[in-house]
């Protein structure tokens, strides 16, 4: 199947510069992102319904999603949908990441676990160096017949490059942390 997004985000609002300092690691790592206040995915929303547009995203159009799950998450109608869009299209399959930021776990009935991938970290560099190496590893798996992983196919949490990169951007003014 081809996905527009590698990866969707689902956030409630009060999490949302965490999450768009994870949008910018991914980035600049050469991952699809969907981050719904990015100026790309505002286009894509634009004069649309939202609901049809996050159900095509959350279900159908990104590989992985990732649920930064919080107090505020669980509250809010529009992430825990997104999170039952998601459950519903991916099953089991692995490629729903729950990303834990404040140890408020999802309803039991909606997460198994034992059976879905999961991390516990508020931190953004942290969270986008677990999500790259979870991408860029299954699609080493995909790829049997090419060459080994190298340690430029994932990030340096240490070293982190996407870190030094959205510090040069801050420098030449193209974004605002």
């Amino acid at each position: 199947m081809n996905h527009k997004f590698k990866i969707a985000l689902s956030f409630a609002t009060e999490e949302q510069k965490l999450v768009e300092k994870v949008y910018h690691y991914l980035k600049a790592e050469n991952i699809s992102v969907f981050f719904a206040p990015s100026s790309e995915c505002q286009a894509l929303l634009s004069g649309e319904n939202q609901r049809e547009v996050f159900y095509s995203i959350f279900g159908m159009k990104s590989e992985y999603v990732a649920l930064f799950v919080s107090k505020n998450y669980i509250l809010k109608d529009v992430p825990m949908e997104e999170a039952n869009i998601a459950f519903t299209k991916h099953s089991s399959d692995g490629k729903v990441i729950p990303i834990y930021l404040d140890g408020t776990p999802l309803p039991p009935d909606m997460f198994d676990p034992r059976s879905t991938n999961y991390f516990k970290s508020d931190n953004p560099a942290a969270i986008a160096s677990h999500l790259s190496a979870k991408i860029k590893n299954a699609e080493f798996m995909d790829k049997k017949n090419s060459s080994a992983v190298t340690s430029e196919n994932t990030m340096n949490v240490r070293g982190n490059t996407a870190e030094k990169q959205i510090f040069i951007q801050q420098l030449n003014g193209n974004i605002d942390l």
